[in-house]
């Protein structure tokens, strides 16, 4: 008999008896049915994520400079929602830092972007991106 564990109000886990595998039903989605995702004896999860269906936007600076800064990119209007995925690449002679938000106004600690570096970020919410000038150099971002 299958043995059902309600789990924070999102999941629930079938086991079978200690057969080595269970099934994990995901509540996540924007329908509110279970999704069945299957979970190895090892714990590893096998599933295939939708992708985000729209359009990358994207914001870029061939000339940035300290008068620039600091570039807010905002992520919620440019999208309409917060990104969950992008990139930033440092096309130029120069570093920079990098601070994300979740909110546009609360920023995580800043990231050093090295010449001919790329900061990738996915699977997080973020609002803003906040790009501070260290050295005369440019930026290219796309988020979805």
């Amino acid at each position: 008999m299958a043995d059902f564990v309600q789990n924070t109000g999102h999941e629930e886990h079938e086991t079978n008896g200690g057969l080595g595998f269970k099934r994990v039903l995901a509540y996540g989605n924007d329908s509110g049915t279970a999704q069945p995702i299957a979970v190895d004896s090892n714990g590893n999860v096998q599933f295939e994520l939708a992708s985000v269906a729209d359009n990358p936007k994207t914001f870029e600076d061939t000339s940035f400079v300290v008068g620039d800064s600091p570039a807010s990119l905002d992520c919620n209007t440019a999208l309409g929602r917060n990104a969950t995925k992008g990139y930033i690449i440092n096309d130029g002679p120069g570093d920079f830092t990098v601070a994300l938000s979740t909110d546009g106004a609360v920023f995580g600690d800043e990231a050093t972007v090295k010449v001919d570096e790329t900061l990738t970020f996915e699977d997080i919410s973020v609002d803003t991106i906040r790009i501070t000038h260290v050295a005369d150099s440019a930026y290219r971002v796309s988020v979805i």
